[in-house]
């Protein structure tokens, strides 16, 4: 989308902000939450199957526990995953328009000084970059909870 004075033209379009705002959202809030449902589920489950009061049972009450548990997790690990990978689309396309700009303004196509564009590119390459490391920690995070689930026995004290 051209305009008339050729400085803005290498700003963010509406629709590439809306990606970028979508990509980051979903590695802030959707890999950490699915990480959350993931041990709320298995906790929760966990402690019903394998709690009587007070006292621990030594095989836990549902006969297909582990079933739950690796579904869930499947489920978490899925949508952590293509939540990071959202995010770190959002930072690949902030780089690759930040690389855009500097090329623009090294050929000098650009009449007013690329400084506000590249800033606003910069920052919302830094949002972008807290997203994808946020979204990508969460699926390692995942990866070591259901670890946990293969390596523990059911009714563990550590489950």
């Amino acid at each position: 989308m051209q305009t008339s004075v050729s400085g803005e033209a290498s700003v963010l379009t509406s629709s590439e902000q809306r990606r970028v705002a979508i990509c980051a959202a979903a590695g802030f809030f959707l890999a950490p939450g699915a990480w959350l449902l993931q041990v709320i589920v298995s906790e929760t489950v966990s402690a019903q199957a394998c709690d009587a009061g007070s006292v621990l049972r030594a095989r836990p009450v549902f006969p297909h526990l582990h079933a739950w548990l690796y579904g869930t997790s499947i489920a978490a690990i899925a949508i952590a995953a293509v939540s990071g990978a959202l995010a770190v689309r959002g930072f690949v396309l902030l780089a690759r328009k930040q690389e855009a700009i500097k090329a623009q303004s090294a050929e000098g196509e650009l009449f007013k000084t690329p400084s506000r564009a590249l800033e606003e590119v910069s920052r919302k390459r830094f949002v972008a970059l807290c997203s994808a490391l946020i979204g990508c920690g969460f699926v390692v995070g995942l990866v070591f909870t259901v670890l946990a689930e293969v390596f523990l026995e059911s009714c563990s004290q550590w489950h």
